[in-house]
């Protein structure tokens, strides 16, 4: 025996199922995952980088440059420069690296690339390099004590050395920690180490 639907009949069925259909989809959403501002340091080392759903992980996303300030690893560096006799310098690390932002405009991630250190040094003038050359050394050789393996990111990150005198100037060294790195291992200091420092 077959039964007929009436054509109204069968519209409001499929009506009913695609609504249905809608409300599974809205029940299964992913759930938000945490901001930029709310990743921890210790979630940014590669062995704790935080869970995210398949769904979200799986999204697709825009890569913004982006940075991470990591106030306790600035604390433990401070403490480092003061141990060291290092007491009138300022000091700060931050995590850099891309956050992933999705079409609505939340950041589902950041991937951190590197950690970078920013150091201020207060000094009397700028027209002593070798005095400043020095103080370069001597912060590098503290900076450096901490392994990379002991911070956030799996490459190596930049340094930064501001020079600040009495009279407002300023002198502002950018360079990578391999380039440190390789300059002390070579000896180089004073005037020379500063030099070295400014090239590009």
């Amino acid at each position: 025996m077959k039964i007929k639907i009436p054509a109204v009949g069968l519209c409001l069925l499929l009506l009913a199922l695609i609504l249905s259909s809608c409300q599974i989809r809205q029940s299964i959403r992913p759930f938000p995952v945490k901001t930029l501002d709310l990743i921890s340091e210790k979630e940014l080392t590669a062995e704790n980088q935080p869970t995210i759903p398949d769904a979200i992980s799986q999204a697709p996303c825009a890569y913004m440059w982006a940075s991470q300030p990591l106030p306790q690893i600035s604390q433990e560096f401070e403490n480092l420069l003061n141990q060291a006799d290092f007491k009138d310098i300022q000091v700060f690390a931050e995590a850099y690296g891309e956050n992933c932002v999705t079409e609505e405009g939340e950041i589902v991630r950041f991937a951190v690339m590197q950690t970078d250190i920013h150091m201020v040094v207060p000094v009397q003038s700028l027209n002593h390099p070798t005095e400043m050359g020095d103080i370069a050394g001597r912060l590098l050789g503290v900076i450096l004590e901490v392994p990379l393996s002991a911070l956030p990111g799996l490459q190596p990150g930049y340094i930064g050395i501001q020079f600040s005198s009495n009279e407002g100037e300023v002198l502002n060294l950018w360079f990578k920690r391999e380039r440190a790195e390789q300059l002390l291992q070579a000896g180089i200091n004073g005037e020379k180490l500063l030099d070295e420092l400014q090239k590009k």
